[in-house]
């Protein structure tokens, strides 16, 4: 893992920021068992598919991982692990080697405190920044992954769950769909997920125009702190996050069962 230019957060802020994480993506499928969090939804969301461990255990680690493999297949799919540094055992992540698991998707926790959060750019000439519903949002975020019919329609099944404050955004030319983003808030902060631009169209700031406006919306709504999550490797993206001021708080991974990689 890359190191990390503020890491040094306690269990509890970690544990806080955990626990937004899977508050605000919602999981089809949930299991609370001995201090981890199994979760399941069928789709390709891995924070609504993977087992979050919060407090050390009280069972055996190789009894709690047989116990973890068995409820994912009852639920047809291949269990996976998230693992930070923080709160997981070494212990943990290296049976979980030794099973065959591959670790994927180093993973960058990034907050912002938003007290200087602005109204937001004035959006350009020719772009049209467009509210969604959540159900135009899922589908926008989705045609502009390239998913196919049946993982939009279980992601927005999943998403459907979600009950509080949220906010899509969609930046349009004459051409159509360009970028995509929401919002949510939980507990005084904001959380910005699923930001996707078409491939043809980014480098342009586009993404950037839509973050600003959700956070402004989420300082609006009485939020304190936003927080995302980024991909290790997406170089682009974190600097865009950095230029707002967005700092790394911790790194987490999946450690992911050898059955599911092949796939």
């Amino acid at each position: 893992m890359r190191e990390l230019p503020n890491a040094s957060p306690s269990a509890s802020e970690v544990r806080f920021l955990e626990e937004l994480t899977l508050a605000t993506s919602p999981a089809i499928h949930q299991w609370l068992y001995d201090g981890w969090v199994a979760r399941a939804s069928g789709n390709d969301v891995r924070r609504a598919n993977s087992t979050t461990v919060f407090y050390p255990s009280t069972v055996a680690l190789a009894e709690k991982i047989d116990a973890i493999e068995a409820w994912y297949q009852q639920h047809a799919q291949g269990a996976m692990f998230r693992l930070n540094n923080t709160l997981t055992s070494p212990e943990l992540d290296d049976l979980l080697a030794q099973r065959g698991y591959t670790r994927e998707m180093d993973t960058f926790m990034m907050t912002l405190d938003i007290a200087t959060a602005s109204s937001g750019p004035t959006v350009p000439h020719g772009l049209r920044m467009v509210e969604r519903s959540s159900v135009n949002g899922i589908a926008d975020v989705h045609q502009l992954k390239g998913s196919s019919a049946s993982t939009a329609e279980r992601d927005a099944a999943r998403q459907s769950l979600w009950r509080g404050p949220e906010r899509y955004l969609a930046l349009k030319s004459i051409n159509g769909l360009v970028s995509g983003g929401m919002a949510r808030l939980q507990n005084g902060c904001v959380g910005i997920f699923t930001m996707r631009t078409a491939e043809k169209s980014r480098g342009k700031g586009y993404a950037s125009l839509l973050i600003a406006h959700l956070l402004a919306w989420g300082k609006a709504h009485g939020a304190h702190t936003a927080f995302l999550q980024v991909d290790q490797s997406n170089e682009a993206a974190i600097a865009v996050y950095q230029r707002f001021g967005f700092a790394s708080r911790y790194g987490y991974w999946q450690r992911v069962q050898p059955w599911i990689a092949k796939k």
